[in-house]
């Protein structure tokens, strides 16, 4: 018998030091935010370049976004188109989205905790549990209709931007402190 594993979905996760927590925490203080997926949170304005704070940062994420690009065997070079901060309190969550417009996306965590809640990748296909639903021995990466994973800080996630993901609501008395963005070819 020949099996063949098709239409997987790479997401990759690394980390990246970094101390953003203080600057994303006065940032939140001085702007009211904007209303995307987020509930019961703040979410900033989207930057379109780095500032001096982030810089750094800015371009450590390009060169893993443009490693994971070639991973997935694409041509060019990516870069940020746009990026913003996330604050979820205790109750804080986002629901399910995903970001149009944009070839690879990723979220970087600058502040977690335990309970902070988990970043979710529900299966594309919600189909699936219409057959095997009540069928599973174990769940594992061919009958299991969502996979998650436990943030922890300087933890960088990176996945196709047309992969629908959600976050767990934080029931943590810590803020989960994060940023998301998306990339565009490189011109």
């Amino acid at each position: 018998m020949t099996n063949h594993l098709v239409f997987p979905i790479p997401i990759m996760e690394d980390r990246i030091e970094s101390d953003l927590e203080q600057y994303v925490t006065e940032l939140s203080k001085g702007d009211e935010g904007v209303i995307h997926s987020n509930r019961g949170g703040y979410q900033s304005k989207h930057f379109s370049k780095p500032e001096k704070e982030f810089q750094d940062l800015w371009e450590k994420i390009e060169e893993k976004i443009n490693e994971y690009h070639k991973f997935c065997r694409l041509k060019g070079h990516v870069q940020i188109v746009e990026w913003w901060f996330n604050i979820n309190y205790k109750g804080g969550m986002n629901r399910e989205h995903a970001h149009p417009n944009s070839i690879h996306s990723g979220v970087y965590y600058i502040k977690t905790s335990e309970n902070c809640g988990n970043l979710c990748f529900p299966h594309p296909n919600q189909t699936l549990m219409w057959g095997w639903g009540n069928l599973q021995e174990e769940n594992n990466i061919f009958n299991c209709g969502m996979v998650s994973f436990s943030p922890l800080k300087d933890s960088l996630f990176m996945f196709p931007s047309w992969c629908p993901h959600s976050v767990d609501t934080n029931q943590s008395d810590e803020p989960r402190i994060s940023l998301s963005f998306n990339t565009g070819l490189k011109q």
